[in-house]
Order: structure tokens, then sequence, then C-alpha cells
């Protein structure tokens, strides 16, 4: 839960006059004259050229940013529009160029997408004031395997994984406050998050659910949508499903995640007219307001949100988005702005610094000096008074800690790209006012409080889950003597872009050489396309590491899944040749069988189906969760193995790993929850790839380091160190004993 904070403006202001007169004391032979502190003439700014990319098609935009440069800071700024330029060929002249100090922005994470690789090949310093996407922020960031990068991206404010955390924690608490979460089956069980296309909408649909599921809510919807239409269509369909449950359905919320106050405006229409209102009569001290407002609550996340453009709405604006609540990034005058000026004092005063020091040859280690220090003092150095006392502290070897307009300037002290501080704030609306309810912030929150990427965000208290979710009694099944070993190792997807999926499956595959395995015993389908793709500058070669091993090297591909479906993976598990699947498994009841799935998956609710996604095919032609469990339950019926082991990488596999309850003999080890995503690990700077998928770099790491470990021991290791997903074990109750039982017969053989 993210702690309170109050206002601190009062306290802000207290605590730069102390600093106002300790530092005065302290460099008096610097800055006095007559008694009197000179700032501007005695500012020792280093005058540096700074391209600035941003949105300036926005006419209010671009006037406001550029009256924030005007403000006392001494830089020499370019200026280009991130919506009327080639990225890409932008991207590549600033970044080669040796006259530049730094770029700062772009302020939209797609188009940080596009320019930031140019600045990440020179390590130009690229300093980003509004840019939240996680995915991109992650991407350019020094992963957590460690390969030795310089950082060079800054970004200035928290991924939207935190917001995403805030408004999640926020309606848990009420839940609680409520008293609903005592009784699970009606805690929020039809609970709807919908966000805009693209990557800014994108963190919100791949974190909530996990987010959510940590505090005991459910999602019924959770989709990216393309356009306002669509969108209204979703929801009006949504209300139309709880309208039958409770007409006072507070335990059905939707999180919306909107682009302005239009849509404030247009969903309360739509809310109104459920109840069968006209709008255009709505007033908003009606006394079935309140109902209405509590029925299903919305929470909104909004950024832009002003009084202006509630004002623009017309004479309904004021009615028709009252008392709605919502939550944003805090910062005065405008989100933009006051980033941009932390931004341009944060390029400034590591200039500063490195002028002074050097040691220190290159912006990038200047910004981690005066980002990560630990001084008990700090100087609020976003006032024109402020800026001089923390140059002069800078010039006399004094590192201080760096608040901007936005708060403290912190970095996460692994990655160091991510921003560890940002301030949100619960607004609401009355009477077209904007008035806000309360402050948070990451201080003291157990999960973003602990100098680590808001990414980080791991299960909680994973060995309670697993003695809660797995104590069941077992059904009795005697197995007859172990036989023989086999393994079925799929990649589902294809392409350049798939490398991960490919690395993953040649990982395992490689695991099982080294324990014993020979190629008759294991059959391995992939797409083979990316060891000899144009695009590979490692040519030949297949890592899951930048430095590490060649998986290709040596691997002996019996089938190109350009050439089967998924049919043909239930053939060659039921053991049925065909001309085009002469390599089966074979019917033993004896045998052990692991089989192994990298790939994409869709669900029901999110895409429209349960299944693990074929290549490019569309939706409905993947392995689908009842070709599985129908594949699986024939071949046990047939007594065709002793016990199988199913280990599903992709996104949403827990809808898979559920249809096979019931099956003796068979336990699925899945990545993610019905509506998680399975997340991507170790970017290759190089290559521009992900190299695996951070659920199976656990499972191969715990297989290979922990050979005799328990099915618990490797759920454990699985869940605390999977990012973003709930790791889940299925019918283990027809299969073994999760506490004495482990998988060392599915990866070592006998």
């Amino acid at each position: 839960m993210r702690s309170k904070m109050a206002d601190g403006r009062r306290l802000m202001w207290l605590c730069a006059i102390a600093l106002f007169t300790i530092y005065c004391s302290l460099f008096t032979s610097c800055t006095k004259e007559d008694d009197t502190i000179v700032y501007k003439d005695s500012r020792r700014w280093v005058k540096k050229t700074v391209a600035v990319v941003a949105p300036l098609n926005d006419p209010i935009m671009k006037a406001r940013l550029e009256r924030t440069a005007e403000c006392c800071i001494d830089l020499k700024l370019e200026w280009y529009d991130e919506y009327g330029n080639d990225l890409k060929s932008l991207g590549e002249r600033l970044a080669n160029r040796d006259d530049l100090l730094a770029v700062i922005g772009p302020f939209d994470s797609d188009n940080v997408e596009q320019l930031a690789p140019y600045c990440q090949q020179t390590k130009k310093p690229l300093i980003l004031p509004t840019a939240t996407s996680e995915t991109v922020i992650r991407r350019f960031a020094i992963t957590s395997t460690g390969n030795g990068q310089q950082p060079f991206l800054w970004s200035l404010t928290e991924t939207d994984v935190s917001l995403s955390e805030l408004v999640m924690s926020y309606y848990a608490d009420y839940l609680k406050w409520n008293e609903i979460l005592k009784n699970k089956d009606t805690g929020a069980k039809q609970a709807a998050l919908y966000a805009p296309a693209g990557t800014y909408g994108q963190t919100f649909v791949e974190w909530a659910p996990f987010q959510a599921n940590e505090l005991g809510i459910s999602f019924k919807v959770c989709e990216q949508y393309a356009d306002t239409t669509s969108f209204y269509q979703s929801l009006r369909a949504y209300y139309n499903d709880i309208g039958s449950v409770s007409w006072a359905s507070d335990d059905v919320p939707q999180f919306l995640v909107v682009n302005d106050v239009r849509q404030v405006y247009d969903i309360s229409r739509i809310r109104i007219q459920w109840w069968w209102i006209n709008p255009d009569e709505w007033k908003s001290n009606n006394p079935i307001a309140r109902l209405i407002l509590n029925w299903s609550p919305v929470y909104y996340v909004l950024s832009n949100l002003t009084e202006e453009g509630i004002a623009n709405l017309g004479p309904k604006g004021a009615d028709l988005t009252d008392e709605y609540q919502g939550f944003s990034p805090y910062t005065k005058p405008t989100f933009a702005e006051c980033k941009f000026y932390d931004a341009l004092l944060l390029a400034a005063f590591a200039s500063s610094y490195m002028e002074h020091h050097t040691n220190v040859d290159n912006l990038n280690d200047a910004i981690i000096d005066i980002c990560t220090t630990d001084h008990m003092l700090s100087g609020y150095a976003w006032s024109e008074a402020g800026m001089e006392l923390y140059l002069a502290a800078l010039e006399q070897g004094q590192l201080l800690g760096f608040k901007g307009a936005s708060g403290a300037v912190q970095f996460d002290s692994q990655c160091y790209t991510a921003a560890l501080n940002t301030t949100y704030v619960n607004w609401a609306i009355d009477d077209g006012k904007i008035y806000h309810r309360s402050y948070f912030s990451s201080t003291g929150n157990a999960q973003t409080g602990q100098s680590l990427a808001s990414w980080n965000y791991l299960v909680k208290d994973a060995e309670k889950k697993f003695d809660s979710e797995y104590s069941k009694s077992i059904n009795p099944i005697t197995y007859p003597d172990l036989t023989n070993q086999y393994a079925v190792l799929v990649q589902g997807s294809n392409g350049w872009d798939n490398y991960r999926h490919e690395a993953d499956v040649l990982s395992i595959y490689q695991l099982l050489k080294a324990n014993g395995f020979d190629d008759d015993h294991i059959i391995l389908v992939s797409a083979d396309d990316c060891a000899n793709a144009p695009e590979n500058s490692d040519r030949g070669a297949v890592r899951t590491e930048s430095n590490g091993k060649n998986l290709r090297e040596g691997a002996v591909i019996d089938y190109k899944n350009a050439d089967l479906t998924p049919q043909d993976i239930c053939n060659i598990l039921k053991g049925v040749k065909t001309d085009k699947t002469p390599v089966v498994l074979p019917a033993d009841a004896g045998q052990n069988v692991l089989l192994f799935w990298s790939g994409h998956g869709r669900s029901k609710e999110v895409n429209g189906s349960n299944e693990m996604v074929w290549r490019n095919n569309p939706t409905g032609q993947g392995m689908t969760a009842q070709m599985l469990s129908a594949t699986l339950q024939e071949m046990a019926d047939n007594k065709q193995f002793r016990q199988m082991l199913v280990c599903l990488e992709p996104c949403y596999s827990a809808n898979m790993g559920q249809a096979l309850e019931g099956i003796p003999g068979v336990l699925a080890i899945c990545s993610a929850g019905a509506y998680e995503q399975s997340f991507a690990d170790a970017w290759s700077n190089k290559l521009g790839v992900w190299m695996c998928d951070r659920f199976s770099r656990n499972l191969i790491g715990h297989a290979t380091e922990y050979p005799n470990g328990t099915y618990r021991d490797l759920y454990l290791y699985c869940a605390r160190n999977t990012l973003g997903s709930h790791v889940g074990i299925y019918n283990y109750t027809n299969f073994a004993n999760l506490y004495v039982t482990g998988p060392k017969d599915f990866f070592v053989k006998r």
C-alpha cells in the first residue's frame, strides 16, 4: 500500500530557508557582496548544447515548454518536434554529435522507442521527462542479468507500474474498509480494466492483473481499446453483464485509463443512459446521482485534467463530470512542464559537476554521482536561490540530494534508469473544479521504497501461498515402475522478434542433453529461423545471455514449426505417425514425458480464445486448451505415459493449466495467471531483441542448480523470481505430493 503524504509545500519552504541560511554561511567567500547574495552574477553555469525533442505540434505545450526554458538555466537549446520528424533519422544524427551534451525527450513513450536505440549505441544521455511505459524503460535499462552496460537513459517519472499499483491498492483499501474481502466469492469478481492502445496503455494491461491478484481483485475484462467507439461499445456490454448481478455493484469497479476529460464526460452519459435517464436532463444534485456514482464505481487514470478542459465541454460539462475521481502524477503547473524543468536542471547541474571533477569524463557518470548521494542535506535546486546554492556546493566538492520542482530526483541503484520518486494525486471533480483529495508516494512503500525499479514487483508471501493452495489431499495413484523418459519441446512462434522463444526451447534441449538424454528421446520442434537470420550479427548462434553458450550448436531439430499445425503436435504426443509426423512419442505406460512449450498465448476474455498461438495464425487456430486437454486425456486413457510434466511459458498460460485438471498423472506448471503476461528478460543491445523469458530462465536455472529439489522448491524459486506474473501449478491432486516429489525424473536421464 502506498503511504499518504500531506501537502509538503510549507515544509519544503521551511527547509529551503534553513538550507539557504546554512549555505550562506558556508559559501560567503564565493557569493558575498556587501552581505548580499547575488545569484545571477555569481552563477557558474557551464553553457552546453542540449537537444529538446518535444510535442511542438501542440501550440499550448510548445509555448509552455519555451517559457519554462527561459527560467534561470543557461543552456543552449535546439528544438525538434517529436511528431514532425523522422525520429530514427533524427536519433542517429543527435546520437553521433560530439558537440551535443544530451537529448531531452521525447515525451511520448512510443517515440522514445524509435529514438532511444541510437542514443544507446553511443551512450548519448537521454533524459525523459514524462515517458512512463514499463516496457520501453526496462528495455533500455541495465538489465538484472548484468552485462556491463553504461546507463544512458534517465526517466524522471516512475513507470506506470507504480501508478497501476496505486489505483489497485486504493480500491483494495476500499474493499477492506467495507469488509468485502472477508467473502472471497463477492470481492470484485468482475472488475474491468480498459487502457488505450499503444505502449502507454500496454503497461496497465500487463501489470494490473498481477497487482490485482496480489490484492484479492480479479478481472472480467482487461483490454486495450483502439478507439473511443470500440471502447464505449465494450463498456456498455460490461454494464449490461453486471447489471444482472446487483443494482448496488460496488464490488465490480472499472479502472479506466483515458486520454482526456471528454472521455469522462462521454462515459458519464453512458452510465446515466443505462439507468434509463436522459443525460441532457441530468442534474448532479439529482437524488439518484449518488446511487449511480456508487454503482460499479469508476477510477480514472488521467494525467492532463484541467478546469479549462471541463469548461470546454459546454454547459453540461460540470454536471456530467461531477464527483468522478481519478489519479495522476502530481506536479504543477503542468506535469510535462514541471518534469521538463527538472530535465533541464539535471543536464545543467551534471554538466557543472563534470566541469569541476575532472575524473568524471561523461555526463552519465556525473548524473549517477549527483543523483545517488545519501548526504543528509538536500538541495531544493528548483528556485533561483536554490540553484546558486546547489552550484556552489558542487564546486566545493559537496554532493547534496538533488530536489527539483517535482521532488527528489533519484534513480534505481541497480539499473539507474528508473526514477524512484513520483508523487501521485487522487483528484475529484466538484462543480467543474478540481480538488486534490489526497497525495501518495512510494516513500515507505514495501515494494517501491527499496531503491529498485518499479518493474521489480514480485510475488509476496510465496511460501504462505504455496502452503495454502497446495495442501489438499492427493488422489491415490499407483504408478508403474519408470521404464523410459522422453521430452517434447515446442516453439509455437516464429520470426526474429521472437528470438527468446527459440532460445528457451534450445536451452531446455541443451539442459536435457547435458543430463544424459540422447536425441532419440527428445522431439524438438522449432522455427529455427534465428541463428542464420539476416538480423543476427552473431551469425549461427542463439543464446539466452550475451556471452552465454551457443545453444543452436549441436541441436538436432526434428521438425520446423512451419511444416506443422497444432493438430500435428497432438499426433506427435499421441504417437500417431503420418507423412508429416514420422517421429512421434512411443506408447509406454512406464514412461515419463516432459512437454515444454514456448511462445505466445491468448486468453478468451482478453483476445478471444484460450490457446497457445501457432506462428502468426489468427485466434482459434493455435493449440487451444480444449485440444491439449483432449489429447492428454486420450493418452492417459490409453496408458501412453506414466507421468507427464507440462511446462508452459506463454502469457495467460493458467487457462491451459486449468483445462488439464482431472487428468491422472499430469502436472502443469504455468508461467502466468489467466490475465497475466509472461515477461521477457535480458535485452540484447547488440541484437535488438529479448533473449529469454523470465519464467524459463528460472525453471532452467533451478533444474540446473537443484536437480534433486522438490516441486515445492521449484515453485518457490520460480514464484519468487518470476517478474510480474504468478507461476501456478495445476492438477497436483491427480499427480503427487509436491512436498516430497520433484521433477528430476523429467530433467535427468536415469
